[in-house]
């Protein structure tokens, strides 16, 4: 019988859904033939420094991470065992068989956030063998050559790879393409790519998806009081580069115009942290947004403040430092806390399963 597996590497990976409210959700579906209760584990405490970094890993991770770039060997390695485990988690029952097998692909979080993505892929789950790779794989692709394994395993005869991301040109999604032979060259380590022994087809992030559209305008609904009199800002952590930053910018700005087309709200702007590019251009782009924030109070504007992110916890901690003196309201949950999240990954589904 296939065992629930969690496939553990030595890569670690950054907050994705963090710590969500999971009162009242019941723990996402395991498989119970194993005698190991995957779902009683606290991935974040595992151990997993068992990767040796030679002197070239620390070279390449220098030259492909920004950040990295000015640490020494102990500061990168400190900042990647602070990340949580790069692991598998098979997420449909025992019993559920069909020709097409899916993975989702997702950062990761540990416990209770983990918990709560896996929970809400019950229906997917249900309909067809489904695995989640949770993990930047900086280091390398165990857990996904073990999702598509288990799902070859349990009878699918295509996959269809979905990834929970909202930027193809960032390095995540980069390093994801790598490992499924979509990429030549990793974002991240270079590492055995994934053996397809059934087709499998990667999709793209859908990141323009008009249901992210209607998931911001919940979100600003939630807690704007005068909606027709809220400046929407839409909120990105946005990527490094300066290219991929343009590329993204227009990706935010047409949710911003469909939401301003809808006529609830007075005006919608959006605009990316770049939270891991150097602090001077962080800094700009957040005086950027303050001036709007401040132009608008002045003007007796609401000003209401969603995140275009997938996770509820991450860079959501350092807003109230960034517009520290400003009167604004901010929607600090995630797109993956929004019930038509969901429905985006089950698009992604269909979509890239019919082009197989």
């Amino acid at each position: 019988m296939r065992p629930l597996t969690s496939v553990l590497s030595s890569t670690h990976v950054i907050a994705f859904c963090g710590s969500l409210a999971v009162s009242g959700f019941a723990m996402a579906q395991e498989m119970d033939h194993s005698q190991m209760d995957h779902s009683q584990m606290d991935h974040s405490t595992m151990d997993h420094s068992g990767h040796e970094m030679s002197q070239e890993d620390y070279r390449i991770l220098r030259e492909k991470v920004m950040q990295y770039r000015t640490m020494s060997d102990e500061q990168i390695m400190g900042s990647m065992m602070m990340m949580p485990p790069t692991y598998e988690r098979y997420v449909s029952e025992a019993s559920v068989s069909d020709d097409l097998g899916v993975i989702v692909l997702a950062h990761g979080a540990g416990e209770p956030g983990d918990t709560f993505f896996a929970k809400s892929l019950d229906k997917i789950a249900t309909d067809y063998p489904t695995s989640i790779g949770f993990g930047m794989a900086m280091m390398n692709g165990d857990h996904l050559q073990s999702a598509v394994d288990n799902l070859a395993e349990a009878g699918a005869k295509r996959i269809v790879v979905v990834p929970a991301a909202l930027s193809a040109s960032g390095s995540v999604y980069e390093q994801w393409a790598y490992y499924f032979g979509e990429r030549e060259e990793a974002s991240y380590l270079p590492a055995p790519r994934v053996k397809q022994t059934i087709p499998v087809t990667l999709g793209v992030p859908q990141s323009s998806h008009e249901l992210i559209t209607d998931m911001l305008v919940d979100h600003a609904l939630e807690v704007a009081k005068d909606p027709k009199n809220a400046l929407v800002i839409v909120l990105g952590h946005g990527p490094e580069k300066y290219e991929d930053n343009v590329l993204e910018l227009a990706v935010l700005d047409t949710h911003a115009d469909r939401m301003k087309a809808k006529g609830l709200f007075a005006d919608v702007r959006s605009y990316n942290l770049q939270d891991d590019a150097p602090a001077r251009i962080r800094t700009n782009n957040v005086n950027v947004m303050r001036s709007w924030i401040d132009n608008a109070d002045a003007y007796g504007r609401e000003v209401v403040v969603v995140g275009y992110l997938l996770s509820t916890r991450g860079i959501q901690a350092n807003i109230a430092n960034d517009f520290e003196g400003l009167t604004y309201t901010f929607n600090e949950k995630g797109l993956s806390s929004n019930p038509k999240f969901t429905k985006w990954i089950e698009a992604g589904v269909r979509e890239f399963a019919g082009k197989m």
